[in-house]
């Protein structure tokens, strides 16, 4: 009998963690290939702290990090996104073509031609927009929004919290809400400053996918110099 009692409470426990563990799994934020162009919830502008991206060595050849050249913040992407989740690649067959004017266009934010053919064909296709329209919103808002002085071509590496640089960010701007930011590091360092926005382009507060101890749990961050 003691035996049974245990295999019962030990069959119990399972089943309470897979629960738990589906759960979990139905509350993270998820990514759905193909979705409907345009059937989207609101934007993250996305924008990369070139010098941490730089860090890596197998990119040390790409034009964002050429040294002649400083980059800062570059444009990342405005990605749509869904209350929880994120839809991608929302074309049926073939590729989507960015044609060349919108590509030179582009490098003086995205010094990268691949990351920009990537995130119109990624992000842009579903936002259900042309190239040319993608692009067009998407340097309204990376003029929009105010970099902090203290990241503008920086002389000394810095070491904040994330709550800190958002900080920052809101004294700059002043439409702008705690709830509409959002920091994301990598191995310690700044990686990305997120900042959301309506389908039309209106700020307004992020989702469930910007979730701060998500995206950066740790208490201090370093922000690499250019």
């Amino acid at each position: 009998m003691p035996v049974f009692r245990h295999t019962v409470a030990a069959l119990a426990v399972c089943g309470a963690l897979f629960i738990a563990g589906r759960a979990a799994a139905y509350d993270a934020p998820h990514v759905v290939h193909h979705a409907k162009p345009g059937d989207f919830d609101y934007y993250v502008l996305v924008l990369g702290w070139s010098p941490t991206y730089c860090l890596r060595e197998d990119d040390r050849d790409d034009p964002q990090c050429e040294t002649t050249r400083s980059h800062d913040f570059v444009l990342h992407g405005l990605w749509p996104q869904y209350d929880e989740g994120w839809p991608i690649d929302c074309y049926a067959s073939q590729r989507p073509w960015v044609p060349s004017q919108v590509i030179g266009a582009m490098r003086d934010l995205m010094p990268n031609k691949a990351l920009i053919i990537h995130e119109y064909t990624t992000h842009g296709t579903c936002a259900g927009l042309s190239p040319e329209k993608y692009y067009a919103d998407a340097r309204a808002l990376y003029d929009r929004v105010n970099v902090p002085a203290g990241f503008d071509d920086p002389k000394a590496q810095r070491v904040l919290s994330p709550e800190t640089i958002e900080a920052e960010f809101l004294a700059s701007n002043d439409w702008l809400m705690p709830d509409m930011i959002a920091v994301t590091c990598r191995r310690g360092n700044l990686f990305d400053v997120r900042v959301c926005f309506s389908r039309d382009l209106r700020p307004q507060a992020c989702g469930a996918n910007e979730q701060q101890n998500r995206l950066c749990p740790l208490g201090r961050i370093t922000v690499p110099v250019p």
